[in-house]
């Protein structure tokens, strides 16, 4: 009989100070979820919303709500990576002892802590089932915004630019708003739609709706506008 547990069951360990947080159980829920993904040593893991959405039973945007409320606590960092996959980084320690030196190099990881096994557990715990999952959904979302914004034109060079501004907003958000344009009733002629490439680099999906053009405006609306100008006129006079 040897002394050593082979673990043959996955499973996550969740520290005190996390069920302790002020945050939601479905955000403790992706925490551990997380965990099962991160590397032991660096505590990074890369697992796509589309899986985390898979994991959790619920929609991206929920995975979002909830990635926001653990970075909002400290117990999770998000970046953005170049090929428009995201990297978490999972904080093992509680914000309150957060930078007390200890004995154990690089910490402590909420997987193996207290855990003894013959198992190597320096490697990712869990892998992304697809590689390439990351790149599919973007390529998908920018499919669903092309062929939502209101002026097709330069295909690649907005291909380039959504790419980008992946990485200052949520891809969804930048469809929406591209499929909202496209529904403005006040939209101008084509020839006036800046091309997609151009709307996405100076991110357009922070616009105001277009504003409503003189043949839609009312007739009280079109006086007041007329007597402000005709008082902008009569100042610019007087001076």
């Amino acid at each position: 009989m040897t002394d050593s547990i082979k673990l043959d069951r996955k499973f996550a360990i969740i520290d005190d100070w996390i069920l302790d947080l002020n945050i939601s159980d479905r955000a403790i829920r992706l925490y551990a979820i997380l965990s099962r993904y991160a590397d032991n040593e660096t505590h990074k893991a890369y697992p796509s919303r589309v899986t985390l959405s898979k994991r959790l039973r619920c929609s991206p945007s929920s995975v979002d709500r909830a990635t926001r409320e653990l970075i909002e606590a400290g117990a999770l960092d998000k970046k953005q990576r170049l090929n428009s996959s995201l990297m978490y980084t999972l904080r093992v320690l509680s914000p309150v002892t957060r930078g007390v030196v200890t004995g154990a190099k690089g910490g402590s990881s909420p997987m193996t802590r207290g855990v003894v096994t013959s198992d190597d557990l320096t490697r990712t715990t869990e892998l992304e089932p697809v590689e390439l999952e990351p790149q599919n959904y973007i390529r998908e979302l920018f499919s669903k915004f092309y062929s939502s914004y209101p002026r097709r034109v330069g295909k690649e060079a907005a291909k380039k630019a959504f790419i980008k501004a992946c990485q200052r907003a949520e891809p969804e958000v930048i469809v929406s708003a591209a499929e909202n344009l496209a529904k403005d009733p006040n939209l101008p002629e084509k020839q006036f739609i800046p091309h997609p490439s151009t709307w996405l680099n100076r991110d357009g999906w922070e616009d105001e709706p277009y504003p409503a053009s003189n043949s839609q405006k009312t007739n009280s609306q079109r006086n007041i506008e007329n007597l402000r100008e005709k008082m902008k006129l009569l100042e610019e006079g007087g001076e």
